[in-house]
């Protein structure tokens, strides 16, 4: 056991006294009920810390208490039709990306990029409008919307804000 101790810097040791200690909790006695509860409560309470998002601004301007920033991401398909589908004219294209399953009280920081199949060129885009519950975005280049179906230029997106 020292030898183990030694090598992992005494984190095995404050293991085997955890478990040590609960080894007779199978019996599950009021005592050992609270050591279990006791235990869990401090996995639970240790894990949301270790990925904490911190959002050090917003479009808006806003600011909420941390356990309310939320990262939400998806990918807004080509074959998406009516409201989200590529829509555009001659020389130009744009789509519209649903946010609602996102729940956002404030405006969220967005990102987004084009990406096709097997190599396929998209455009660059950029992002036109934000909202709360959804996202413009037009391509930069001379692209129809009918070229971005042909070439499957999918929106993969990232947005971050508060939905609290």
């Amino acid at each position: 056991s020292s030898g183990i101790n030694a090598e992992y810097g005494g984190s095995f040791k404050l293991s085997n006294v955890v478990l040590r200690s609960l080894l007779p909790c199978f019996s599950l006695s009021a005592l050992c009920k609270m050591k279990l509860l006791s235990c869990l409560l401090t996995v639970m309470l240790a894990v949301p810390a270790l990925s904490e998002l911190k959002i050090l601004n917003t479009p808006d301007g806003s600011s909420h208490p941390a356990p309310c920033a939320l990262t939400c991401a998806g990918v807004a398909r080509y074959s998406d039709t009516g409201t989200y589908g590529w829509v555009g004219g001659p020389g130009y294209a744009y789509k519209f990306i649903n946010l609602t399953g996102c729940a956002f009280a404030t405006l969220p920081i967005v990102t987004a990029i084009l990406s096709g199949p097997y190599g396929e060129t998209c455009p660059s885009i950029s992002i036109r409008s934000v909202h709360k519950t959804w996202v413009q975005i037009m391509a930069v280049e001379t692209a129809r919307a009918d070229d971005m179906m042909r070439s499957q230029c999918d929106v993969y997106w990232t947005a971050i804000g508060y939905n609290c």
